[in-house]
Parts: C-alpha cells; structure tokens; sequence
C-alpha cells in the first residue's frame, strides 16, 4: 500500500470512528430526554385521574399538562457528598405555620453556570418514609417558577457523590392545593442563579 493510499485508509477510518462516537452519545443523549419525558406524561396521567392527587375534582377536569421547561442535560448534575458525621435534628417551617423535624442528611457541593454552590439535603425525622430531599429556591422561584420553591429528590451514586436532577425539580402540593402542608425551603438553600428546568408554575391555576 503506498503512502497516499493509506492516508485515506486511515482518514476513512477516523471518519467512520467520529460518526459511531457521536452517534453513540445522540442515542445517550435521547434516551435521557426520553426517560425524563416519560415520567412527566406518567405525572400527568397520575395528577388527572389518582385518587392521591393533589387536584381537586373540579381541576382535573380542566387539567391537561403540568408546565415543563424543556429537558437539558447540564442541569443533571453530580455534586460532592459531605455527609453529616452525627445525627443534626432541625425544625423547618411548614406552610400552615408550623414546623416539622428534619435530620440534616449532609450538604452537596458543586458548580453550575460559573458559579460554586451548596445545598443542604434533608430527611424526614420523624416518618417512615425513608428518602432524600432537597427544598430549594432559585432565580425563577416567583416568576417562571412557585414562589414557595420547589423540591429535587437527589440519588446517592457513592460516599462521596450524589446526583442531583433538576429537570425532575418539582412544586410542593401546595402549588396545587392550599389544603396541603409543604415545607417551606431554608433561606441557606436559596440559589444565587436560575435553574431553568424541571416544573414551571402551573398555568391552570387561577
């Protein structure tokens, strides 16, 4: 094989390389959006017709959508894990005007849009429900977003990581329903930027 020859072999081959690399991370990238926009078309099934959802009869009749900001995959974030080495019991505000304890789960630590940040993660102290959540505002909350900030509920990927997806951001019941007692964020969990993803303030709320 001469020299010419062979650089267009390798040329040729290279191309074919490029095209399955990105091929294969469109498919990544698809599948991402397509797993996000099949549990909002579930969310919405469950808030028109479950006995559990928080809409009353009225509302679910003229219910169509939750309003979404399009999925975009920077806002699935990975953040450093410090988890808390004891037991720290909090009281967050509750809607109602009272409070509830929370134990204090650690704090993640990560960087977005140029900026470092940190929320604290919490969970129920008094409850069987054993999971994760963060109640958070952002520079939407009372604009593009329910001004009594919304919740993500993060996933643990090792000790020292956790994933935090804020295109699953959702609105506390409360949005909804002001029969409903939701925590009220903690003014330390008060990003200083936008965080343009998950659910938007609902539109058929009057």
């Amino acid at each position: 094989m001469n020299k010419k020859a062979f650089f267009l072999v390798a040329a040729l081959g290279l191309i074919v390389i490029s095209f399955y690399t990105i091929r294969g991370t469109s498919k990544k990238t698809d599948g991402y959006i397509e797993e996000i926009e099949a549990l909002r078309i579930e969310k919405n099934n469950e808030f028109r017709t479950s006995n559990d959802s928080p809409l009353t009869d009225e509302q679910k009749e003229g219910f169509k959508n939750l309003s979404y900001f399009p999925v975009v995959e920077k806002y699935n974030i990975r953040a450093d894990l410090h988890k808390n080495d004891r037991e720290q019991i909090v009281k967050i505000s509750i809607t109602d005007g009272t409070q509830r304890e929370y134990i204090v789960f650690g704090n993640a630590h990560f960087h977005l849009n140029g900026k470092e940040l940190d929320l604290t993660i919490y969970k129920p102290a008094k409850s069987d429900e054993d999971y994760l959540f963060i109640p958070f505002y952002d520079k939407t909350s009372a604009d593009l977003t329910y001004g009594g900030g919304r919740y993500v509920e993060p996933e643990i990927i090792d000790g020292g990581t956790i994933r935090i997806d804020f295109n699953t951001a959702y609105n506390p019941y409360c949005a909804y329903n002001p029969t409903y007692r939701c925590p009220i964020p903690p003014q330390d969990n008060k990003l200083i930027i936008s965080i343009p993803a998950g659910e938007k303030i609902p539109d058929f709320i009057h």
